[in-house]
């Protein structure tokens, strides 16, 4: 059972993801944050004493249910070869169908702070080794990986966005990747 101080400090990361997500990264602040989770500021303050802690704490949420839902992908999946490739392609599939929170809300993190951007790097190298020993080639791996990164980007700046059909097709053929011999 959660504490009511994690349950506090969950709201606020929630809160300050949509307010990233529905109002930009310039319009986060600590006064917006306490306000729209209804929230005092000196409550926000205790569990985030500036705002590059909260987009620390952002970030680190950001990987751990990153982690967090590759692994329950993973544990279901019943071909070993290149599970953890594939749980990173359904959580990204995830993650794009519902406006790519995660990689807005991590890449207003890392714009902010070096130590927040050096955090998140940590946190996705974490992921990314689990590609590595996933039994397929570490080439197709990295192949896949960074067509999950572009998926986000043309996606999230506008450029070139892949319209829904398109989409569904290159990740179900990055999908049949994770199953075919080496490549």
């Amino acid at each position: 059972m959660e504490s009511k101080a994690d349950m506090k400090r969950h709201l606020i990361l929630v809160t300050a993801k949509r307010i990233i997500h529905e109002q930009g990264i310039t319009n986060l602040t600590l006064d917006a944050v306490a306000k729209k989770a209804s929230i005092s500021k000196g409550g926000l303050l205790y569990h985030y004493p500036s705002k590059e802690a909260l987009m620390k704490g952002i970030a680190i949420a950001i990987f751990e249910d990153l982690e967090n839902c590759m692994a329950k992908y993973a544990e279901k999946d019943p071909i070993e070869k290149g599970k953890w490739t594939r749980a990173m392609i359904e959580v990204t599939k995830d993650d794009l169908q519902h406006n790519a929170e995660l990689n807005v809300a991590v890449m207003a993190s890392s714009l902010l702070d070096e130590a927040v951007a050096e955090s998140i790097s940590n946190s996705y190298q974490t992921a990314l080794t689990k590609l590595d020993n996933d039994g397929i080639s570490p080439i197709t791996a990295s192949v896949i990986r960074l067509a999950l990164d572009g998926l986000y980007y043309s996606q999230m700046l506008g450029v070139a966005p892949l319209n829904n059909t398109r989409q569904r097709a290159v990740l179900d053929q990055l999908i049949q990747m994770t199953r075919q011999g080496d490549i």
